[in-house]
């Protein structure tokens, strides 16, 4: 009977405990939908303050349909990790907006509704297999007045940025409106009349890109005035500005406006102002500059001085000198282009020519982040030597690299104090004074502009070739230029909150061992391959002085000392390449030792040491139980 009536107490305690876990399941299901715990290494699912902030000003709901072939990716692991990554973000973007933000997610099954939907939507359908079977996986979106935004296909590659793709699409159907552009500038990049060629000149190409996005204003230099409606100021190679132009400026800053500074030592696209009575143009004609503000602001530009970059040349055609490469006209390739940057991180090059730099001084209040960058192997020199330059062979003579990377264009953010202390100047171009106590002696939260040292990188020549097709014109473009300076202006336009969401750290564990062994094993091999372009000059310097030493009779034959020269150097060149076979080798063989041993730890060590703690431990359980039973 009591074994009875124990399992009778043993049977309803179990039924007790399961129906004590079934309430607790559905009232958390119910109370504790919202809970949610971030236990991953990075805070992945955790989203910034700045989208917290977006999320809570939106007015009117916004719907997202989230496309993802499912069932046509189920062979490919790692889209679908990412898939699970974006859906659960997506996901939290919902929880958080306390129902402004609606979910859906399709599934766009081969020649159904929902491909053509996709389709007609502007999603990108990447093609799977030798079956061309299509894979969507992109973002629609709209608002309840009709705007829609897409994310055409979320890039794995692109992860770090997720959230601000994210964000910035959800901000943009919230504030549909396009955001106003002021330029202050005296170049023509609007059009206007050349007097050198006596002709009406269009706008430029990067105007008529940048339309596309903004709506464009331009300003009056002489006034000064800054309307209200503007978003984003873009200061275009200023020179000579009033006190009341700089003022006007100064103020827009410090009341919360978004800049674009464009200064530059040397403006190719600037017309020259010439001495009267000379061909000579007058000095500092072409350098731009706003001193004044940026020593208030810590930001550190000498328009003296030009970058030259040996590494990112361009070539160009020099007349008579044929193809040579310029040092100051700079081709910037991913290598200097900043992958933390949300603007610049997608760009694959950026060009400008007769750039500055720019720096801040050590106890500036604000800091730099470069979007730009020269190489290592570049170096400074005078912006006079530009306004007479017959030879462009003088900027390669006597070049020295200083081994330090100049910013070409950077990121400026932190706080800004006026540059007028005390106020409007009490005579300025209007004659108007500070009386009404409207000035701003410092800004109230960071400033964020971008300044770029080079006006040049805006002109056509720098980065389009713009040709006429039936009246219409045909951008062909050969750098990022457009699309970096439309990034800039998309960044700076969204709100503070936007600004702050930087890139995140990505899902992805990287194998730092294998990294490290490819770094070794590349910086041999680049070693090697110098070593062999530094004999390949020796042995072209020996071959022109063997030549200079023969009579014109014979100077089309060669020498046996030449061909002796050319098959030793053959011959230097194979052993060479053999090395450089070699350094590859044992980068493989490195790495494939690497991955036997993870292999063999993995599969057969752990199991190994399972089996020999199973093995003793029952040995001892045996002993045990033998020494109870007396054995």
């Amino acid at each position: 009977m009591a074994v009875q009536a124990t399992r009778s107490i043993t049977s309803a305690g179990l039924l007790g405990v399961a129906a004590l876990f079934l309430v607790i399941n559905m009232l958390s299901s119910v109370l504790f939908t919202s809970m949610r715990a971030d236990l991953t290494e990075n805070r992945l699912y955790t989203l910034t303050e700045g989208t917290r902030n977006i999320l809570a000003g939106i007015q009117e709901p916004i719907t997202l349909y989230l496309f993802y072939s499912d069932k046509a990716s189920e062979d490919v692991p790692q889209l679908r990790t990412y898939a699970t990554r974006v859906r659960e973000l997506l996901q939290e973007y919902m929880s958080l907006s306390q129902g402004k933000v609606v979910l859906n997610i399709v599934d766009p099954l081969p020649y159904s509704e929902q491909e053509d939907r996709a389709s007609s939507l502007g999603l990108q359908g990447v093609p799977l297999g030798n079956t061309g079977e299509k894979v969507y996986f992109g973002l629609a979106a709209s608002n309840a007045v009709g705007d829609s935004e897409t994310i055409k296909f979320f890039q794995p590659q692109r992860e770090q940025f997720l959230e601000y793709d994210i964000s910035r699409l959800i901000y943009n159907l919230s504030s549909p409106e396009k955001p106003v552009a002021g330029i202050h500038t005296l170049l023509p990049v609007f059009g206007g009349f050349d007097i050198e060629t006596a002709r009406m000149t269009t706008e430029w190409a990067m105007i008529s890109q940048l339309r596309q996005s903004f709506l464009l204003k331009q300003l009056d230099v002489a006034s000064g005035e800054i309307d209200g409606e503007i978003d984003i100021l873009m200061v275009i190679h200023p020179k000579n500005l009033s006190e009341a132009a700089l003022y006007s400026i100064d103020q827009f800053i410090m009341r919360g406006g978004k800049a674009v500074f464009f200064v530059d030592p040397h403006s190719e696209v600037d017309t020259p102002v010439r001495q009267e009575g000379s061909p000579l143009e007058v000095e500092g004609g072409r350098s731009s500059n706003v001193k004044k503000l940026f020593d208030a602001w810590g930001i550190e530009y000498d328009p003296a001085y030009v970058v030259l970059d040996r590494r990112n040349a361009l070539t160009v055609s020099a007349g008579d000198q044929g193809q040579i490469r310029h040092y100051a006209l700079l081709a910037v390739g991913s290598e200097g282009l900043s992958s933390e940057d949300v603007v610049s991180s997608e760009l694959e090059l950026v060009s400008v020519g007769v750039a500055g730099h720019i720096g801040v001084r050590d106890n500036a209040a604000v800091r730099l982040m470069p979007i730009v960058t020269s190489s290592t192997d570049a170096t400074l020199v005078e912006a006079t030597q530009f306004r007479f330059l017959p030879d462009l062979n003088q900027l390669s003579t006597n070049f020295e690299p200083t081994g330090e990377s100049y910013t070409l264009i950077g990121r400026i953010q932190g706080a800004l104090d006026s540059a007028f202390p005390e106020g409007l100047p009490v005579e300025d171009a209007n004659g108007h004074a500070d009386r009404e106590g409207r000035h701003v002696a410092s800004t109230k939260e960071d400033a964020n502009l971008v300044i770029v040292a080079d006006t040049d990188t805006l002109g056509d020549s720098m980065w389009v070739q713009v040709q006429e097709f039936f009246g219409q014109k045909i951008f062909n473009s050969w750098a990022d230029n457009s699309a970096l300076f439309a990034n800039i202006l998309d960044n700076l336009a969204g709100s503070s909150d936007l600004i702050s969401i930087r890139g995140r750290e990505t899902s992805s564990r990287p194998f730092v061992k294998v990294n490290e062994l490819r770094l070794a094993a590349d910086q041999k091999f680049r070693a090697t391959e110098e070593s062999l372009q530094t004999r390949l000059k020796e042995t072209e310097e020996r071959l022109i002085t063997l030549q200079k030493q023969r009579d014109d009779a014979n100077a089309l034959v060669l020498s046996p000392e030449q061909e002796a020269e050319i098959q030793k150097f053959q011959q230097e060149k194979l052993n060479i390449r053999k090395q450089l076979r070699q350094v590859r080798h044992n980068l493989n063989l490195d790495i494939e030792r690497l991955g036997t041993t993870l292999k063999f730890i993995n599969i057969g060590l752990v199991p190994i040491i399972i089996s020999l703690l199973a093995f003793t431990l029952s040995i001892v359980r045996s002993r045990k139980k033998r020494h109870a039973l007396g054995i």
